[in-house]
């Protein structure tokens, strides 16, 4: 062989022996927004060796490989909501091979478009709180009670401003039943506290022009108050013949009082603990109330009276478009809702999902 060929041969050789295998030295990155349905990126992180470095990406759940999920991009679906998701990068190149994992997501579920609403509307932007009412708009809708369901205040964010939307039309209007505070309130993360002595909010809901003669309405207390007087967690009562009445009255004198369209009477049950989340139901001539999910007290027979001519009031009683002295509350309320038709299991479904979310922001009693 000549010298020439010879001086090829040694440097090829040379180039060939002194070549680096990949050694990561930044872990790969994923980008995006970590919710079903969006798209997010997987990078290569930094790499070191010789010659060219080639690619190759694998997703994981859990730390188990996702099927054909190769790419650097890749579309969240609904089985990895609350799942730890990973992207695993494989470098390889003429002289070996070596992986490093990426950080770690843990996507939320795609936000339903009414609960997403009621998020921009009242500018929550704690992802806690928006992941709880996502979830709760999406049991209800599950449990198919949503489009029973007339008004409905959350309670979250921690202001009068977030407080006054109504989760099922949070336009900020007097047709969408937003709530209008009238007195002292007190408003936090857990919710809304009146003082006892003037504060009502006004939900510009009226029950003659909005509910049929089969109502639910609830309260969410998170505040166990035995009343030694009259007091009222909301409601109204007005009517052309006499008082008709709608409310809810958590815990006077150790009984708690539920009255849907009755005259003059309640329905009562004793109870020695008023931090619970109330509901009065009427069906046809039967008035209900249930507490926790529990139905503990019926009434059967009662003739259904004239729906009241004046709207719903929280905190306070609406007594013919006056807040009655006297019957003002001070239980704090973590949520409120105005309902037509509900079945008892959907009485209690909706508990359920009431209490999953009271659960998610840690008010829960």
């Amino acid at each position: 062989m000549n010298g020439y060929g010879t001086s090829v041969f040694l440097r090829t050789a040379f180039e060939v022996s002194s070549g680096v295998p990949p050694v990561n030295t930044v872990a790969p990155a994923i980008t995006g927004t970590a919710q079903e349905g969006e798209t997010v990126t997987c990078s290569t992180g930094t790499w070191t060796g010789t010659p060219t470095i080639t690619f190759a990406y694998q997703w994981k759940r859990n730390g188990s490989n996702i099927g054909s999920a190769t790419n650097s991009t890749y579309v969240l679906v609904t089985a990895d909501v609350s799942q730890s998701i990973t992207c695993q990068v494989t470098a390889t190149n003429g002289f070996g091979s070596a992986s490093a994992t990426s950080n770690t997501i843990t996507p939320i579920a795609a936000v339903d478009p009414d609960a997403q609403a009621f998020i921009t509307a009242a500018a929550i932007t704690n992802p806690t709180q928006q992941a709880a009412i996502n979830t709760l708009v999406v049991d209800l809708k599950g449990y198919s009670v949503w489009t029973k369901v007339k008004a409905l205040y959350p309670m979250v964010g921690g202001t009068a401003s977030q407080h006054k939307y109504n989760l099922k039309d949070p336009r900020d209007l007097d047709a969408a039943f937003r709530g209008v505070f009238v007195g002292g309130w007190t408003h936090t993360s857990n919710g809304s506290t009146p003082n006892g002595t003037n504060a009502y909010m006004d939900t510009k809901l009226t029950p003659s022009t909005v509910l049929t003669n089969n109502i639910n309405i609830g309260y969410y207390s998170r505040t166990n108050q035995n009343a030694t007087s009259t007091t009222c967690d909301m409601g109204s009562v007005s009517g052309p013949s006499g008082p008709d009445y709608l409310m809810l009255f958590p815990r006077l004198n150790n009984v708690s009082w539920y009255s849907v369209l009755e005259s003059g009477t309640y329905t009562q049950v004793a109870d020695t603990n008023s931090a619970a989340f109330y509901i009065a139901t009427r069906n046809g001539t039967t008035v209900k109330g249930f507490k926790n999910g529990t139905n503990v007290v019926t009434r059967t027979g009662i003739t259904a009276q004239a729906k009241p001519t004046g709207p719903i009031y929280l905190g306070a009683i609406n007594w013919y478009a006056i807040p009655s002295a006297g019957w003002y509350s001070s239980r704090q309320c973590a949520l409120a809702f105005i309902a037509d038709g509900l079945s008892d299991t959907e009485n209690v479904n909706f508990s359920t999902a009431v209490q999953a979310f009271q659960t998610t922001l840690g008010r829960q009693i």
